[in-house]
């Protein structure tokens, strides 16, 4: 879909996005979008976020919290370091 609209440029610099760009992209409050500056064009480019992929692994799956994921990863170290020092002897 290709279209064009016109807005203002207000004193603070701020401008509107047309209601048929918000629907053509579906632009809610607080999705945050690249800007992009490209020869005499501006480029407004909406930026996917990992609420975005909410739910794209399937059902069933559980998340793992941050302390999992660190507890994990110390323990891959803690046996990578032990591998290693086993080939030094």
């Amino acid at each position: 879909m290709l279209f064009m609209t016109q807005t203002k440029i207000s004193k603070a610099f701020q401008t509107t996005i047309s209601a048929e760009a918000i629907r053509a992209l579906g632009l809610r409050p607080g999705h945050r979008v690249n800007q992009i500056v490209e020869g005499g064009r501006l480029i407004l480019e909406l930026v996917e976020d990992a609420d975005a992929l909410a739910g794209s692994l399937g059902k069933g799956r559980r998340g793992h919290s941050v302390d999992e994921m660190n507890a994990a990863g110390t323990k891959g170290i803690a046996k990578a370091g032990a591998a290693g020092l086993e080939e030094d002897l």
